[in-house]
């Protein structure tokens, strides 16, 4: 019987986004395995039995329990001709509960090689998730893998824990979820890189499966490829849209910016300009325009407000606005503990910017931002990591007896 009490514990953290699951031991410092959230599947019409994985998660749809699917790294980036793409988190919550024992799985057995039956899991949750929620997600763990405990833990709570020793702060976690601001800066990107404009032409955004061939040019000129005619029938629209999604994500991490003091039209011409290369060869060069796009994150223009009256807030809008919906005498605790984490806060430039942005309504304020890009990328992960390993934290773990005993009901009594 595994002990998962006192200092020996030997516990799994599982830490599951929008755009990647990671997975690992508590008290490593990086999680052994990390797959994409998405996964491929092949509808039951458009395959024949060749023993691949299946899911037959209870709940889950006829036509999805019965299809064809593929996780990880070789799953949705690989090209398979009628192959469709889903991801279970919309806006972080877990939707579609059908993929999760496969993408668990896929992650536990195949990556880490390790036995579920065996560990105590920790499972990370975002701020708004639902009660019908963790409850299945305890279901799924004592059910289906057997596991000894379970516990399942705030991510915002466990980012504060990674990065700081106070006990309140205010975690400001930019990510593919929840707040339409992503979105909108993605399609503002989308927009940028796709539309035709004075200064170079539209790029072509066909993934590199579907391409055969192609041919060095010179930036701005058009380029020269040619495609896999016999892909092109059997690729869906779902594949497509996902793999363009991922290669302007690509494009931002890469190229985009922001101006660390505002915008400024004298100090843009001046900033170094970037190139980039697209699949089918097409090369730019990119200067002011892509500090237009993080400008988004903090400033939204007169004109995009009057079209958009429903627009996302930037980021120092949801900063204030959150702080209003404390108590008072909370404010200045917070803002004075603001932990900047995810993925997404990589994005060249948004510290520096964040702190402009703060000093100009908060005379007194502190920006937890770690430089370590992994710490930042797996804050959520490296907390849960930190609270699975403590001696002192044995005693909030939900063991199998007690939910034999007690049902769904304990997990909202533990886990608070």
């Amino acid at each position: 019987m595994v002990n998962y009490g006192g200092d020996e514990v030997s516990a799994l953290v599982i830490d599951i986004g929008s755009s990647s699951l990671r997975a690992g031991y508590a008290g490593d410092d990086a999680p052994k395995a990390i797959i994409p959230s998405s996964y491929g599947y092949i509808p039951p019409s458009a395959h024949s039995d060749n023993g691949d994985v299946r899911m037959n998660e209870t709940g889950a749809s006829e036509s999805v329990a019965k299809a064809k699917s593929f996780f990880g790294h070789s799953g949705p980036s690989i090209w398979r001709a009628n192959m469709e793409i889903g991801n279970p988190i919309t806006d972080g919550l877990i939707t579609d509960f059908g993929p999760i024992p496969a993408l668990f799985r896929h992650a536990l057995e195949d990556v880490m090689r390790c036995s579920a039956s065996e560990h105590p899991i920790l499972v990370t949750e975002p701020s708004w998730n639902t009660t019908a929620n963790r409850e299945r997600m305890a279901e799924i763990m004592f059910e289906e893998f057997q596991v000894p405990a379970f516990y399942i833990a705030n991510t915002s709570v466990l980012n504060t824990k990674r990065f700081c020793s106070f006990v309140d702060g205010f975690v400001l976690r930019k990510g593919l979820q929840h707040s339409s601001l992503p979105k909108l800066v993605h399609a503002h990107a989308r927009h940028l890189l796709t539309a035709p404009n004075p200064v170079r032409r539209p790029a072509d955004l066909y993934p590199y499966q579907l391409i055969s061939s192609k041919q060095a040019v010179e930036p701005n000129a058009p380029p020269r490829y040619t495609l896999r005619e016999d892909r092109l029938a059997g690729t869906t629209q779902s594949w497509r849209e996902w793999y363009e999604a991922r290669e302007v994500e690509e494009w931002v991490q890469s190229v985009a910016g922001v101006l660390d003091q505002g915008w400024n039209d004298q100090v843009v011409q001046h900033r170094q300009h970037k190139q980039y290369e697209f699949p089918t060869g097409y090369n730019a060069w990119f200067g002011p325009e892509r500090f237009g796009v993080g400008e988004m994150y903090f400033h939204h223009s007169p004109q995009l407000v009057a079209g958009n009256p429903d627009i996302p807030k930037h980021i120092p809008g949801l900063i204030t606005d959150s702080l209003r919906a404390c108590d008072p005498e909370l404010r200045q605790v917070l803002i004075s503990n603001v932990v900047l984490t995810g993925g997404g806060s990589l994005f060249s430039g948004l510290a520096d910017r964040l702190g402009s942005e703060l000093a100009r309504s908060f005379p007194h304020f502190k920006i937890h931002a770690p430089g370590n890009p992994i710490e930042r990328r797996y804050g959520g992960w490296l907390g849960g990591s930190i609270l699975a390993s403590l001696g002192t934290f044995h005693q909030l773990w939900i063991s199998r007896e007690e939910w034999q005993e007690h049902g769904k009901a304990i997990v909202g009594q533990r886990c608070k």
